[in-house]
């Protein structure tokens, strides 16, 4: 069942809601609201007609350049983000979600799913943005923990160091708390689902017509693959950022 442009209208009539609360609490956050969701509608109004043509052209070149496009864009926005060592961050950004996308998405689409025809963009698209947009968020969220972790316990870090630890051991505590930190929401994220909460992708589907049984296996394959990707993400940029962060003694480089 499709929306209406009127019902479309009508449900964006919610946002007087937050916008009276906003007011009443004198909340400074009225124009950051309707500039956030300005930007969202024309965003995703010129996405929907680019993928409409991406998909109807089926063509492996246009979607592998569209792919790159996503991926540049999540590292530009991470890079934004992040407020401390922008400069070794980049690349960081960069190697993680690539090395994660070359191995998850290939699995899930290419053995999971094994769409007709193989390369369907179709599929491959949004399956990538759904990896991509959680591996992002995650490592986002992991590095900021990590490095904040690493400065207020600075004395436990060089007391290891003292006592003859290598980097690897003497950032280990760290790495498991920054870890521990991007992790856990999507953990209670994927227990609530089913009782708690409808995930976004299978409300969808269902909302489309698909059979709750199919959209069901979707997201069971789908969160598979977001968990795994986030964690590899976070794992594979924690090392790059001890490397690139520390010199050969062991100590922050500025």
């Amino acid at each position: 069942m499709d929306i209406t442009y009127l019902g479309l209208v009508l449900s964006l009539l919610l946002l007087i809601i937050p916008l009276l609360i906003f007011r009443h609490l004198k909340v400074k956050l009225t124009q950051q609201l309707l500039t956030s969701f300005g930007r969202m509608i024309v965003q995703l109004a010129l996405v929907g007609l680019w993928l409409s043509f991406l998909f109807e052209a089926n063509l492996a070149w246009l979607t592998i350049l569209w792919m790159l496009v996503m991926l540049s864009n999540a590292v530009l926005i991470l890079r934004g983000r992040i407020k401390f060592q922008r400069k070794i961050l980049t690349p960081i950004f960069l190697i993680s979600l690539l090395t994660t996308s070359l191995i998850i998405v290939p699995w899930i689409l290419f053995i999971a799913i094994r769409p007709e025809p193989l390369f369907s963009p179709t599929f491959i698209i949004p399956i990538f943005g759904i990896v991509l947009g959680n591996s992002m968020n995650g490592v986002a969220l992991a590095l900021e923990r990590f490095e904040s972790n690493l400065s207020g316990n600075w004395k436990a870090y060089t007391t290891r160091l003292s006592l003859g630890a290598s980097l690897w051991e003497a950032a280990l505590p760290t790495f498991r708390q920054a870890l521990h930190a991007s992790l856990l929401p999507q953990l209670l994220n994927i227990a609530a689902m089913g009782i708690v909460s409808l995930p976004g992708m299978m409300s969808g589907q269902i909302l489309g017509g698909a059979s709750p049984l199919i959209a069901i296996k979707y997201q069971m394959m789908v969160m598979s693959a977001v968990f795994s990707a986030v964690t590899l993400t976070d794992y594979i940029a924690i090392r790059l950022y001890l490397k690139r962060r520390f010199d050969k003694y062991y100590l922050p480089k500025d």
